[in-house]
Parts: structure tokens; C-alpha cells; sequence
């Protein structure tokens, strides 16, 4: 079928976005997606930066298949044989033998892996607040949206007449601390001129100030991203070692929200461990599954898997620890080990940065870029001169407080590249974001880094216009 499909009249969306292709898919392969017209679109971001071994890799769907053959469902109370192999595989072999990790649960998705984070905090901790960041994304259940920072993706709804509907909810956002993005700061602060004497970021001391005004002793955790994937931009270097210093210090827990750069997503298995530490509570999704089946986890230090193990836990949840869903991330971690996609992904990460430095310097329109291993963003700018964007909110944008209409830069970046078969993402206004599947090949790159560069042109000479 290459018309509109019927049914689809009664599909609710959520935004013009989910409908700017109006063809139906109809399969996919590696790092490709086949639709109804015959067209085939490079994947160049994911999609919702969850494809890790690409598409329909042969060894994940043959173990789905034997999946389905095997156990249909059991509740999460019984063990089964790929619930007990992911967990030892995320426990023994993803985590640099390294001894924190003292247990797991498996969800249904990375939104329900915040809840149950949080939940574990305040338990362990007997204390009522989660602070969070300003242009976090972590969730758009409840809780998970109450820690998102991003008031644009905080479930609202952004009427025709430009008129804006927040959900009413007894359930407030939480404190939220400055964002730690150093290309528009939002202190004021250039990095990195911003440490103080001790060599402490100008964000970590703000952040350490919103947790002492909540009150310490009602702070269950401080959770966080390494790499903001709706935000599309990555933490400075020193910011997560300051980080679990400061969690430490105070006696909050760090949850540390992996929901997209774990996996090995960015050159490393998680991206903790960049940085010679670790968190006390650790979500994952997305990437865990290869997103062939919805998946999410939580997984906890061995202090805090001790206490739950004293006593009876009163938490149930229909499809968490699922027999399809675990097969699929047994299947994705072995592909992950057996063709080293996490060292694949460094390696590749090396050649899309040096890819975007050159493009970067050669349009005025690019003002930066920010990433590691296989996940980007490049930021996209008005006027190289005085920095102005095109979008003056950027991602501190409000929807019904700040214009909606009028010339969106990214739109034009996704609709070039998607004229060459390329399909990007944008979450941010001035953003575009890179984040194909870790197989992806070093050709399909260049056709994705290409159509980049292309579209780019065309908003170069938008901006001399």
C-alpha cells in the first residue's frame, strides 16, 4: 500500500512531527527503514536514539522467535531462564568487573525505570524529594515527568491557536539545579573559567546550593544525564566526578539515567564509566533490547539491594521481567560482546568527530558540536557573530509563552536530509542530534554525514538571505 492507510484516521499523535512522514513503514534492515513507496532511509538517528545492533539483527530475531515457542508470559515472581542470563550478563560483563551492582529489576520501558529508581531512593533513603536538572529529559509518566526539565516535554499540549494546556497534576516538578551545558550557560559562565579555587564547576556549587535549600536531610537523590539526549548536548569533563563527591558528601543517592547513552552508546559500555566512578541506582532502556521489544531496568549498589533483601517489597508490575522482552536483551548484549560493537562505537566516534569539526568550521550556520562515540549534537546558529539562534528560547522554551510559529532551523536541516534519504531527529529547537545503530557501516556514515554537510549549505545561505 503506498496511499494513506484508512485506520490511520483514528491514530492520536503526538505533535505534526510523528506525522511529517506520511508513508507507511513497511520494514527494516541494519541501518535502514523501508517504506510502502519503495523508498529505503538510512537511520541516522535512531530514530528515538534506541537502535543499538541495528535492525532485525539475525540473532535477535531468531531469539525471539524461540522465545515466542518457548514461554508466552510468567509473572515477574518466577524465575526464567533469560531473566536470570540478563542479569548476570549486565552484572558480570558490562560493568568492568567492578563490584558495585548488588541487583536488578527488569521493567517495560526507560519511563517506567525512572519510577522505580526513584522509588528505590526514597525507600532507602525514608526521605521525600528527587532533585533534578533544568533541561533533563527522563520520562513522561508522572513521576518521571515531575524530574524532567524540559518544560516542552513535560506532557503539556500546545493548542492550534498557540495557546498551551499543562497537565493538571498534584505531582509538581521537583527542584531542579542549573543545566551543566557550557555552550549556553546558564549562569552566565564560560568554561572553563567557571571552577573556583577548589577547581569545583560553577554548576556543581549551584546545584550543591539547591539541594542545601531543599534540605538535605529531605533529599532521597540528585538524578542526573551523562549525555542529555533531548537536550543534545554532553556533560563537561570534571562534571560527574564533582558529581558523586558532592552526592557522597551530603549523603544523597546519584541515579544515574542511562536510558540512552548506556548500551555502549558512547565508546564505553555505560557512560559512567568514563569517569572512574559509579552511581548508587542506574537506569537503563532503549539500547538494552536494541528496542525490538520495550524494555527497561534498574539496577542498584550492592548496599541498597541488601536492605530491599530484608524485608518484603510491596511493588508489582504486569509485564516487568517479560519472557520476549528479556530474551531480546540477551540476545543484544551477546551481539554487543561478540562483535564488540561497544569498542566499534569509540572507534566510529572518532571518525564522526572529525567529520564534524570540518563541517563545523565550514558553515557559519554550525556553532558547535557536543558528543562522544556515537551520539551527537550539533548546534545551529542565526547570526555567527553576535551568537544569535534562531530560536532565542532554545531549550529553555515554554510552550504558550514563547512563539511557536516562524522559521524552525532544524526543520529545515531534517526536511534536506530526508530529501536525500537520510532521517534525523530534532528535540531541540537549535539542535540537530546524530545517533545511528552501533553497526551502522563507515560508508552508511559518510551518506549520513554527507547529507549533513548538504543541508547545512542550504541553511547557510537561508542565514545570507
Amino acid at each position: 500500500m503506498t496511499g494513506r492507510d484508512p485506520g490511520r484516521r483514528y491514530l492520536m499523535g503526538t505533535s505534526p512531527r510523528t506525522h511529517r512522514l506520511d508513508v507507511t513503514a513497511t520494514g527494516a534492515e541494519g541501518s535502514w527503514i523501508e517504506l510502502a513507496d519503495g523508498r529505503r532511509l538510512l537511520d541516522f538517528h535512531g530514530q528515538h536514539m534506541c537502535i543499538g545492533v541495528g535492525h532485525r539483527h539475525p540473532k535477535l530475531t531468531a531469539a525471539l522467535h524461540r522465545a515466542v515457542d518457548r514461554l508466552d508470559y510468567v509473572a515477574d515472581f518466577f524465575p526464567h531462564q533469560d531473566k536470570d542470563r540478563a542479569a548476570r550478563l549486565l552484572v558480570e560483563e558490562t560493568m568492568d568487573e567492578s563490584a558495585w551492582v548488588g541487583g536488578v529489576r527488569f521493567v517495560s520501558s526507560g519511563s517506567e525505570a525512572t519510577e522505580l529508581a526513584m522509588i528505590v531512593a526514597k525507600l532507602y533513603k525514608n526521605r521525600p524529594l528527587i532533585v533534578t536538572r533544568d533541561l533533563a529529559y527522563h520520562g513522561w509518566t508522572a513521576g518521571a515527568a515531575a524530574v524532567t526539565g524540559i518544560t516542552a516535554l513535560r506532557n503539556g499540549l500546545t493548542l492550534e491557536d498557540g495557546s498551551s494546556r499543562p497537565v493538571p497534576t498534584s505531582h509538581p516538578p521537583y527542584p531542579s539545579a542549573p543545566a551543566p551545558i557550557c555552550s549556553s550557560c546558564p549562569l552566565g559562565q564560560t568554561y572553563p573559567s567557571c571552577k573556583d579555587s577548589t577547581g569545583t564547576l560553577a554548576c556543581v556549587n549551584a546545584t550543591e546550593r539547591v539541594i542545601r535549600s531543599a534540605g538535605v536531610d529531605r533529599v532521597a537523590a540528585f538524578i542526573t544525564e551523562i549525555w542529555h539526549g533531548a537536550g543534545a548536548f554532553l556533560v563537561p569533563d570534571e562534571y560527574v566526578g564533582q558529581i558523586r563527591e558532592l552526592t557522597r558528601r551530603l549523603g544523597v543517592l546519584w541515579i544515574d539515567d542511562e536510558a540512552i547513552s548506556g548500551v555502549g552508546r558512547t565508546g564505553r559500555w555505560w557512560a559512567f564509566q568514563h569517569y572512574d566512578v559509579h552511581p548508587d541506582i542506574m537506569t537503563a532502556a532503549k539500547g538494552l533490547s536494541s528496542s525490538a521489544v520495550p524494555v527497561g531496568a534498574c539496577l542498584v549498589s550492592t548496599e541498597i539491594a541488601d536492605f530491599f533483601g530484608r524485608g518484603w517489597w510491596g511493588h508489582s508490575s504486569t509485564f516487568a521481567g517479560h519472557p520476549l522482552a528479556l530474551a531480546a536483551v540477551v540476545a543484544t548484549l551477546e551481539i554487543m560482546i561478540e562483535e564488540d560493537l561497544v569498542s566499534r562505537a569509540a572507534d566510529l566516534g572518532g571518525v564522526v568527530e572529525s567529520r564534524l569539526k570540518d563541517i563545523v568550521a565550514r558553515h557559519g550556520c554550525a556553532a558547535g558540536y557536543s558528543g562522544r562515540g556515537l551520539v551527537w549534537g550539533v548546534e545551529l546558529i542565526r547570526d555567527p557573530a553576535t551568537g544569535q539562534r534562531w530560536v532565542e528560547a532554545d531549550r529553555w522554551r515554554n510552550p504558550g509563552l514563547d512563539p511557536t510559529t516562524g522559521f524552525q532551523p532544524t526543520g529545515l536541516v531534517l526536511g534536506e536530509c530526508l530529501r536525500r534519504d537520510v532521517l534525523l531527529f530534532s528535540y531541540a529547537p537549535n539542535t540537530v542530534t546524530i545517533a545511528p545503530p552501533l553497526r551502522i557501516t563507515a560508508e552508511e556514515m559518510e551518506i549520513g554525514l554527507d547529507a549533513l554537510d548538504a543541508a547545512l549549505d542550504r541553511l547557510d545561505e537561508r542565514n545570507a538571505a
